[in-house]
């Protein structure tokens, strides 16, 4: 009984936060400023996931996010925490349609991950990943890929 009024909470978490029900939860997460985040259907977002949202994020249809995943779209400057003043440097990070982010994995501002790609768990992702393509390590590199001829990264 307990564990369907969960699931049914959950739900309306998520129609409330993205405007739909086709995101499943597993777990808590956390979302900052959710208006800046864009979800597609068929999303599973797993325990302890999260998503800052400080200048937009979007996520495709038929993507995970595994536990404890994080997508940052905004990050300090190094240079200017230095200089005494610092300046956010953020952008926008897009999650293409199939894509699963591993458990643990960091994807930071700017980074657009291709459709139906996979990034390793624990990975920091610092440059675009091609579709079709399996990224791992930190910073991410490529391991493999399936898809067509791979796009230069930032």
């Amino acid at each position: 009984m307990f564990e369907r009024v969960g699931r049914e909470v959950r739900r309306l978490k998520a129609w409330w936060l993205f405007g739909h029900s086709r995101v499943y939860l597993f777990g808590p997460f956390t979302v900052i400023n959710p208006r800046n985040i864009r979800m597609g259907r068929n999303v599973a977002i797993n325990h302890d996931v999260f998503l800052l949202g400080r200048v937009g994020i979007t996520i495709g249809d038929d993507v995970v996010l595994s536990t404890r995943c994080m997508l940052l779209d905004a990050q300090l400057d190094a240079r200017t925490v230095v200089a005494g003043a610092p300046v956010y440097d953020d952008a926008p990070i897009t999650i293409e349609n199939g894509a699963w982010i591993g458990a643990g994995a960091i994807i930071l501002a700017g980074v657009t991950i291709g459709r139906h790609s996979v990034v390793g768990a624990g990975s920091v992702v610092t440059r675009d990943v091609a579709p079709g393509s399996v990224v791992a390590g930190n910073p991410a590199r490529p391991i493999r890929h399936d898809g067509p001829e791979p796009r230069l990264g930032r």
